[in-house]
Protein backbone atom coordinates (compact mmCIF):
# COMPACT_ATOMS: atom_id res chain seq x y z
CA UNK A 1 0.00 0.00 0.00
CA UNK A 2 1.49 3.02 -0.81
CA UNK A 3 1.24 6.27 0.93
CA UNK A 4 -0.80 9.14 0.28
CA UNK A 5 0.74 11.85 -0.08
CA UNK A 6 -0.50 15.07 1.59
CA UNK A 7 -2.08 18.22 -0.54
CA UNK A 8 -1.87 20.87 2.56
CA UNK A 9 -0.15 23.84 1.57
CA UNK A 10 3.21 23.80 3.79
CA UNK A 11 3.14 26.54 6.13
CA UNK A 12 5.44 29.55 5.73
CA UNK A 13 8.82 28.41 8.55
CA UNK A 14 10.64 31.64 8.71
CA UNK A 15 7.80 33.41 10.93
CA UNK A 16 8.40 32.53 14.90
CA UNK A 17 4.83 31.50 15.69
CA UNK A 18 2.48 34.57 17.18
CA UNK A 19 2.48 34.58 20.91
CA UNK A 20 -0.18 33.29 22.88
CA UNK A 21 -1.78 36.29 24.18
CA UNK A 22 -3.29 35.43 27.89
CA UNK A 23 -5.48 37.86 30.41
CA UNK A 24 -4.45 41.28 31.02
CA UNK A 25 -5.45 43.15 34.35
CA UNK A 26 -5.58 46.02 35.95
CA UNK A 27 -4.30 47.31 38.99
CA UNK A 28 -7.81 46.97 40.64
CA UNK A 29 -8.29 43.29 39.41
CA UNK A 30 -4.44 42.51 40.48
CA UNK A 31 -5.46 43.40 44.02
CA UNK A 32 -8.92 41.48 44.41
CA UNK A 33 -8.00 38.55 42.56
CA UNK A 34 -4.38 38.71 45.53
CA UNK A 35 -6.88 39.59 48.25
CA UNK A 36 -9.46 36.14 46.85
CA UNK A 37 -6.13 34.26 46.71
CA UNK A 38 -5.44 35.20 50.44
CA UNK A 39 -8.59 34.11 51.42
CA UNK A 40 -8.86 31.44 50.11
CA UNK A 41 -5.78 30.10 51.17
CA UNK A 42 -6.48 30.57 55.11
CA UNK A 43 -9.66 29.42 54.08
CA UNK A 44 -7.58 26.32 52.83
CA UNK A 45 -5.79 25.67 55.40
CA UNK A 46 -8.02 26.34 58.91
CA UNK A 47 -11.76 25.85 58.07
CA UNK A 48 -11.47 22.84 55.63
CA UNK A 49 -8.94 21.20 57.97
CA UNK A 50 -11.42 21.24 60.77
CA UNK A 51 -13.70 19.99 58.39
CA UNK A 52 -11.71 17.13 57.70
CA UNK A 53 -10.49 16.22 61.50
CA UNK A 54 -14.38 16.45 62.37
CA UNK A 55 -15.85 14.18 59.83
CA UNK A 56 -12.75 11.35 60.43
CA UNK A 57 -14.27 11.48 64.25
CA UNK A 58 -17.25 10.48 63.56
CA UNK A 59 -17.42 8.34 60.95
CA UNK A 60 -16.70 4.92 60.11
CA UNK A 61 -13.30 3.55 58.46
CA UNK A 62 -13.86 2.79 54.83
CA UNK A 63 -17.39 4.04 54.22
CA UNK A 64 -17.40 7.80 55.02
CA UNK A 65 -19.15 10.53 52.92
CA UNK A 66 -18.48 13.54 54.81
CA UNK A 67 -14.44 12.41 54.38
CA UNK A 68 -15.02 12.05 50.58
CA UNK A 69 -17.16 15.19 50.44
CA UNK A 70 -14.69 17.19 52.21
CA UNK A 71 -11.74 16.01 50.14
CA UNK A 72 -13.93 16.95 46.80
CA UNK A 73 -13.61 20.83 48.68
CA UNK A 74 -10.12 20.89 48.64
CA UNK A 75 -9.63 19.25 45.43
CA UNK A 76 -11.68 22.38 44.27
CA UNK A 77 -10.59 25.32 46.31
CA UNK A 78 -6.79 23.57 45.58
CA UNK A 79 -7.48 23.98 41.69
CA UNK A 80 -8.63 27.99 42.10
CA UNK A 81 -5.93 28.97 44.30
CA UNK A 82 -3.71 26.96 41.77
CA UNK A 83 -5.63 29.16 38.77
CA UNK A 84 -5.23 32.00 41.00
CA UNK A 85 -1.49 31.75 41.32
CA UNK A 86 -0.87 31.35 37.75
CA UNK A 87 -3.31 34.46 36.81
CA UNK A 88 -1.31 36.68 39.29
CA UNK A 89 1.81 35.43 38.48
CA UNK A 90 1.88 35.67 34.30
CA UNK A 91 -0.78 37.94 33.73
CA UNK A 92 0.85 41.69 33.02
CA UNK A 93 -0.47 44.67 35.28
CA UNK A 94 -1.67 47.83 33.16
CA UNK A 95 -1.13 51.30 35.01
CA UNK A 96 -1.51 53.89 31.99
CA UNK A 97 -2.82 57.44 31.92
CA UNK A 98 -6.05 57.90 31.06
CA UNK A 99 -5.67 59.80 27.24
CA UNK A 100 -9.95 59.54 26.37
CA UNK A 101 -9.61 56.44 24.49
CA UNK A 102 -11.13 53.27 25.75
CA UNK A 103 -8.99 51.10 27.68
CA UNK A 104 -9.40 48.68 30.86
CA UNK A 105 -10.96 49.69 33.58
CA UNK A 106 -12.98 52.70 31.46
CA UNK A 107 -16.69 53.00 31.20
CA UNK A 108 -17.82 53.27 27.94
CA UNK A 109 -21.53 54.71 26.79
CA UNK A 110 -22.63 53.39 23.67
CA UNK A 111 -25.21 53.65 21.53
CA UNK A 112 -26.84 50.92 19.11
CA UNK A 113 -29.57 50.30 16.10
CA UNK A 114 -32.22 51.73 17.32
CA UNK A 115 -30.85 54.26 20.28
CA UNK A 116 -30.77 51.58 22.78
CA UNK A 117 -27.97 52.95 25.47
CA UNK A 118 -25.86 50.03 27.24
CA UNK A 119 -22.76 50.86 29.39
CA UNK A 120 -19.72 48.47 29.57
CA UNK A 121 -16.85 48.35 31.88
CA UNK A 122 -13.60 47.11 30.18
CA UNK A 123 -11.97 44.37 32.25
CA UNK A 124 -9.02 42.23 31.84
CA UNK A 125 -10.73 38.91 33.06
CA UNK A 126 -14.43 38.41 34.58
CA UNK A 127 -14.83 36.52 37.49
CA UNK A 128 -17.58 34.91 39.18
CA UNK A 129 -18.61 37.92 40.74
CA UNK A 130 -18.25 40.46 37.61
CA UNK A 131 -21.41 42.22 36.86
CA UNK A 132 -23.21 41.57 33.68
CA UNK A 133 -22.20 45.46 32.29
CA UNK A 134 -18.05 44.20 32.83
CA UNK A 135 -17.08 42.80 29.29
CA UNK A 136 -13.19 41.63 29.26
CA UNK A 137 -10.72 42.23 26.89
CA UNK A 138 -10.58 39.20 24.95
CA UNK A 139 -14.31 39.42 24.09
CA UNK A 140 -15.85 40.76 21.06
CA UNK A 141 -17.37 43.91 22.83
CA UNK A 142 -14.28 44.25 24.39
CA UNK A 143 -12.30 43.95 21.38
CA UNK A 144 -14.06 46.00 19.14
CA UNK A 145 -13.98 48.97 22.13
CA UNK A 146 -10.50 49.06 23.16
CA UNK A 147 -8.83 52.01 21.55
CA UNK A 148 -12.36 53.80 20.95
CA UNK A 149 -12.98 57.36 21.40
CA UNK A 150 -16.56 59.40 22.04
CA UNK A 151 -18.00 59.55 18.52
CA UNK A 152 -16.50 56.98 16.38
CA UNK A 153 -18.77 53.80 15.69
CA UNK A 154 -16.81 50.32 16.17
CA UNK A 155 -17.95 47.05 14.16
CA UNK A 156 -18.69 43.92 16.54
CA UNK A 157 -18.20 40.23 15.18
CA UNK A 158 -20.40 38.53 16.93
CA UNK A 159 -19.61 35.07 17.62
CA UNK A 160 -22.58 33.98 15.24
CA UNK A 161 -21.46 35.71 12.22
CA UNK A 162 -23.67 38.67 12.22
CA UNK A 163 -21.96 42.95 12.64
CA UNK A 164 -23.18 44.58 15.30
CA UNK A 165 -22.40 48.55 14.88
CA UNK A 166 -22.10 50.43 18.72
CA UNK A 167 -21.32 53.91 18.18
CA UNK A 168 -19.41 55.54 21.59
CA UNK A 169 -20.81 58.16 23.56
CA UNK A 170 -18.79 58.60 26.32
CA UNK A 171 -15.38 57.07 27.95
CA UNK A 172 -15.07 57.10 31.35
CA UNK A 173 -11.71 56.62 33.17
CA UNK A 174 -11.50 54.17 35.65
CA UNK A 175 -11.70 56.00 39.72
CA UNK A 176 -8.65 57.15 40.15
CA UNK A 177 -8.19 55.78 43.78
CA UNK A 178 -9.99 52.18 43.26
CA UNK A 179 -6.87 50.10 43.83
CA UNK A 180 -5.03 52.02 46.49
CA UNK A 181 -8.25 51.83 48.36
CA UNK A 182 -8.60 47.95 47.85
CA UNK A 183 -4.99 47.70 48.94
CA UNK A 184 -5.15 49.68 51.93
CA UNK A 185 -8.42 47.95 53.03
CA UNK A 186 -7.13 44.47 52.71
CA UNK A 187 -3.33 45.01 53.61
CA UNK A 188 -2.17 44.16 49.74
CA UNK A 189 0.36 46.73 48.51
CA UNK A 190 -0.32 48.03 45.34
CA UNK A 191 3.11 48.18 43.21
Amino acid sequence: MCPMADDRPALPTSEPPSPVVGPVLTRGEFVAFAVELEALRGRHKTELAARLRDARAHGSPGDNEDVLAVHEDVSVLGARIARLEELLRAAPVVDHVFDGGASLGCTVRVTGAGGQVAEYVLVGRRSDSSSLREVSSGSPVGQALLGGRPGEIVRVQLPDGRDRELRIVAVTPPPATSSETAAAAFGVKAA
